[in-house]
């Protein structure tokens, strides 16, 4: 005996699968005409872009396609870097493949009538990623971007994105941040990891994000891109006095934690130890360095990184 399902059923089935990294919404499509139509809504749902080629490559894709079917809620950005790889686009194949290549869309790439290849470098990776999140700050829920080897020009995209509610953001900023207010609206969970040499004072970066961010629950922050004074400060005069959990990476990835270098250091690890002990919101973690590799960043975004309450916390009384 047969049976058929009606039509909203397997609405919600291909709702259900959609929600990996783009690969179950291209093999439904495969299947049939009607489980193509079926999915197209969910087909962008979540999306993993690892690498310069799938990151141009979606952007095309999104320009091509009608601004109800962009319904990207979950989205993975990932590229290494750029510097010593050969990295080249062969138009003529990417034509083949349905993909229109054009001047206006990515200037950067210098494209003419008379290209065939172009060089993919880390300015056009860097523009095809606002543009992707232009066209996506609609709808898009969960971002993680690792593009560590891009200067971005401040700690948080300047494009507002209103239903967002996790951000987690790998690579460095490489100028003074301005103040945006609200540019976040909704945005509750934000991991933010800056490289070691961050030249920016902290009390400013902690004043950008509680401008930003209204309504933020959860942070996760790297202890070299603030001073623990800098933290109690904002946690008291701040929209951050709101938060539920600040978790303060410190350290290195080994088991137990070096003893720091220096006097200075070790006043700054005990000042931060005593913040966590004056102020149950306060977490201090081992520093990972899950955001350095881009493979592992991807985990963390396939697993929904749901991790904020207990990752390898510190014991509150330090040896």
């Amino acid at each position: 005996m047969t049976c058929v399902l009606p039509v909203e059923i397997w609405t919600q089935i291909h709702s259900f699968a959609c929600t990996d990294d783009g690969s179950a919404g291209r093999a439904l499509a495969l299947v049939s005409k009607d489980w193509s139509s079926i999915s197209a809504p969910f087909r962008f749902q979540s999306i993993a872009l690892l690498g310069a080629k799938p990151i141009l490559r979606f952007l095309c894709l999104l320009e091509s396609t009608e601004e109800s079917l962009r319904d990207v809620q979950s989205l993975f950005i990932g590229c290494p870097n750029l510097r010593n790889s050969n990295s080249r686009l062969d138009l003529a194949r990417e034509r083949a493949l349905g993909l229109t290549f054009t001047e206006q869309l990515f200037p950067e790439l210098g494209i003419t009538s008379f290209t065939h290849v172009v060089q993919i470098h880390n300015d056009a990776i860097e523009q095809a990623v606002i543009r992707i999140l232009r066209r996506t700050a609609n709808t898009v829920r969960v971002l993680h971007a690792h593009l560590a080897f891009i200067q971005r020009p401040r700690p948080l995209y300047p494009i507002p994105l209103r239903r967002l509610r996790v951000l987690v953001l790998h690579g460095p900023f490489a100028s003074p941040p301005p103040i945006s207010t609200s540019t976040f609206p909704n945005l509750r969970r934000l991991r933010l990891a800056p490289p070691l040499t961050s030249p920016h004072e902290g009390a400013v970066l902690l004043t950008t994000i509680a401008a930003a961010t209204p309504r933020l629950s959860h942070l996760c922050i790297s202890h070299t891109a603030c001073t623990s004074r800098e933290l109690e400060r904002a946690l008291e005069h701040t929209n951050l006095r709101n938060l539920t959990r600040l978790i303060v990476e410190v350290g290195t990835s080994r088991r137990t934690p070096s003893p720091p270098a220096n006097a200075v250091h070790v006043s700054e690890h005990t000042k931060l130890m005593r913040l966590a002990q004056d102020d149950g919101r306060v977490r201090i973690v081992r520093e990972k360095r899950w955001w350095i590799d881009v493979q592992a960043a991807l985990l963390e975004w396939e697993e929904a990184d749901e991790r904020w309450e207990d990752r390898g916390e510190f014991a509150r009384n330090s040896d």
